[in-house]
């Protein structure tokens, strides 16, 4: 993690106040502009410039409400080097993960807006290859954005080495063992997320290789809404939440616009 920043100024611009969010990797701070423009900057530590280059090259192509906006490639002096870094649109909110636990009825709204994003990602042969409720930021009205596209890529992608992308509790199995996610992977973690913003908890838990075979090769528990969430499990939305966590991936939506038709289909009324 990258800190110590507060106070500096960047391009003779962006003014960086404080830190308001920290990753495994980045930092992200609220910087303003001349004008008073809030911005969020995220900071990786020196030697992860291709996570930054990725971030935006990926930023770049993205043009939806429900995906934050990645403005510029930047550079940040510190401690006598330059961390990469890239300047964002400030996203009013809360993470999904902290936001749910005082809206448990409103997660079906948020998830919708997660695969509308997913949807336009998936029409540009993109995929997200890190979908958890950390990645969404939700404001005060419900509307959603997907964030963090530096592990994103296109459709594909061909790697020196066998990777493990993406975060384990929602991991899907053909990441675990490696192979280049595509948009079905992104359909398994949005089930695996979905099915944590109904129950209240993860289908699967323990130490990372309990998970990792668990996503392999286990089914989860069956699905009972958490009493603060007010919603209905019906036979329908288990079946949804079934296809879209399939450890085969051919039998998986394969992609968000197909999940999207079949999760409008089911007309909840939490969603009005």
């Amino acid at each position: 993690m990258v800190v110590g920043l507060a106070g500096i100024t960047l391009e003779g611009r962006y003014k960086v106040i404080r830190p308001i969010a920290r990753g495994a990797l980045a930092t992200v701070y609220l910087a303003f502009d001349i004008h008073g423009t809030p911005y969020a900057l995220k900071v990786f530590p020196k030697g992860f410039e291709g996570r930054a280059d990725r971030e935006w090259r990926v930023g770049q192509r993205l043009k939806h409400p429900h995906i934050n906006p990645v403005l510029a490639r930047l550079s940040v002096p510190h401690e006598g080097g330059e961390h990469p870094a890239v300047l964002l649109a400030f996203a009013p909110g809360s993470r999904l993960s902290e936001w749910r636990k005082d809206n448990p009825a409103k997660v079906l709204g948020v998830f919708r807006h997660l695969l509308e994003a997913l949807a336009h990602m998936h029409g540009l042969n993109l995929v997200h290859r890190d979908v958890k409720p950390d990645n969404l930021v939700v404001d005060g009205t419900g509307e959603a954005r997907l964030v963090d596209f530096d592990l994103s890529g296109p459709l594909g992608e061909r790697f020196s080495q066998k990777v493990r992308l993406g975060t384990i509790a929602y991991i899907a199995p053909e990441q675990i063992r490696g192979q280049s996610p595509t948009p079905a992977s992104d359909m398994y973690s949005a089930g695996i997320l979905l099915y944590w913003a109904i129950a209240g908890e993860l289908p699967f838990v323990g130490e990372p290789a309990e998970v990792m075979n668990a996503h392999l090769n286990l089914s989860p528990p069956p699905l009972i809404a958490a009493p603060d969430s007010g919603l209905l499990v019906t036979t329908e939305l288990r079946g949804f939440i079934s296809r879209l966590i399939s450890k085969d991936a051919s039998k998986r939506y394969q992609n968000a616009l197909e999940a999207l038709r079949d999760f409008e289909a089911l007309n909840f009324s939490a969603l009005d």
